[in-house]
């Protein structure tokens, strides 16, 4: 088995520990460089959502607070 594939299995193994039924995402994972290409891609995509995440938690805070100012009706 090549060091990519022993690499992407190792991977779905781990994947499918963690998140049961759940298929792998398809990643590059045949040489080093490929990998760090990876991680710079997924911290990326996690910035995105933590601002995405940020921001929907703001929303509903500011909302849930003027939502107790008004009186019932």
């Amino acid at each position: 088995m090549a060091a990519g594939e022993a690499a992407r299995a190792d991977f779905a193994r781990h994947w499918q520990a963690e998140f049961p039924g759940e298929p792998a995402p398809r990643m590059e994972l045949g040489s080093v460089r490929a990998m760090e290409r990876e991680l710079e891609r997924c911290r990326r995509h996690l910035r995105r959502l933590q601002r995405a995440l940020a921001e929907e938690r703001f929303k509903v805070g500011y909302l849930e607070a003027a939502l107790a100012r008004v009186p019932p009706p």
